[in-house]
């Protein structure tokens, strides 16, 4: 393996990469950690290879010191350059990687760094990808300290599909702030019920296949669309020609999506693939009914509480919406019951505890040479 350079610090500094801020639930998996490790003493920094994003103004608000790099080159190959130069200025102990490009350019930054620690967390799993991808991921297995899965089914796609080693993969849950959960009551559906789905407006979130679906569905109903993408003005003519253009909301990007959730009465996710979910995950806590994709992920993630329909089956989505709508009382409580078991399972405190140890045994071991470290005062940190 590459050598690990001899370091002295005063403090626990972590480098999180990603390519850009902008909206995506890893983006927001990235800020809360960071919020809550530099909470616990962690210094932490965060840089964005390929360009800024909305969530900048988030990680500044929230004093996370951040680095963006302007995108260049082919999938951002150029930001290894200035990406290495700045984690030599940082000297960190950990540089922690997410998403594909900073997974490939900023590992490799990393590696010739000398950076005592490298961590990369895979957020999703990609049915399509293509030899050269996995045969990157591999390579860049065989030098990475661990690799975080979010979910057991992407450990489970790592371990037989990407076939990475085994003693390398971690598994933790995605956490969401259950604090700003606002709980939706085992009040009745509107007169006219009110959907909801939660997503970035690109192919694999499956809005076209909701739109087919609400198309077939005679009852009343009007959605709300939560989020932006390349998609959205091919949706939008898509819900123009399905004659259903007004019964849709556009919302694009809200701060306000708990409170959209406990006002919804059906909360729909109908992504063609996932690795985690945190829309769906988030729904579950408030309580709201959900008809999901039947994702490995979903099952996982939602057990039996979430009526599911094939993944891209317009039929079958329209079936089970339409089943809810004729007769939601089981679905209500079927939802309520589900809600202990989520706020138990799926907190943020969980998820940092989970980073912190895999944290602290990659440091402690005899193999990470480190000079005298003055570490976070933390109980749970090392």
């Amino acid at each position: 393996s590459l050598s690990r350079r001899m370091c002295s610090l005063t403090d626990m500094r972590v480098v999180h990469l990603l390519p850009t801020l902008d909206v995506g639930g890893a983006e927001q998996i990235v800020l809360e950690l960071a919020r809550r490790l530099s909470e616990r003493g962690y210094d932490v920094h965060v840089i964005a290879m390929m360009g800024g994003g909305r969530l900048l103004a988030e990680f500044e608000h929230a004093d996370i010191p951040t680095t963006v790099f302007p995108k260049t080159g082919p999938y951002g190959s150029f930001g290894f350059f200035p990406t290495r130069r700045r984690v030599r200025e940082l000297r960190p102990v950990i540089v922690h990687t997410h998403l594909f490009g900073a997974d490939l350019w900023g590992r490799l930054a990393a590696f010739t760094a000398r950076v005592p620690v490298v961590v990369t967390t895979e957020h999703n799993m990609f049915p399509h990808e293509g030899w050269l991808t996995r045969a990157t991921k591999k390579l860049l297995a065989s030098q990475t300290d661990a690799i975080i899965a979010v979910s057991g089914a992407v450990k489970r796609h790592l371990l037989d599909v990407d076939r990475l080693p085994k003693n390398t993969i971690r598994l933790i849950q995605n956490g969401i702030d259950l604090a700003r959960v606002i709980p939706r009551t085992a009040r009745a559906f509107r007169d006219v019920p009110r959907l909801l789905t939660v997503g970035r407006l690109d192919p694999q979130k499956g809005h076209a296949t909701l739109l087919k679906s609400l198309a077939r569905v005679k009852r009343p109903w009007m959605l709300d669309i939560v989020g932006v993408g390349p998609l959205e003005r091919d949706l939008k003519a898509l819900a123009e020609r399905l004659a259903i253009a007004p019964r849709i909301r556009w919302l694009g990007v809200r701060k306000d999506v708990s409170s959209l959730l406990s006002a919804s009465d059906i909360f729909c996710f109908p992504s063609l693939w996932e690795g985690f979910g945190l829309a769906a995950v988030e729904a579950a806590a408030a309580g709201v009914p959900i008809v999901a994709s039947d994702l490995e992920v979903c099952r996982e993630i939602l057990a039996g509480d979430a009526t599911f329909a094939p993944p891209g089956d317009v039929p079958a989505f329209a079936h089970a919406i339409d089943a809810i709508l004729g007769d939601p009382i089981p679905r209500i409580a079927l939802a309520q019951r589900g809600v202990s078991r989520i706020r138990k399972s799926y907190s943020l405190e969980r998820m940092v505890d989970g980073y912190v140890k895999v944290y602290r045994e990659l440091v402690a071991r005899p193999s990470t040479s480190l000079g005298i470290l003055s570490l976070p005062k933390d109980g749970a940190s090392l």
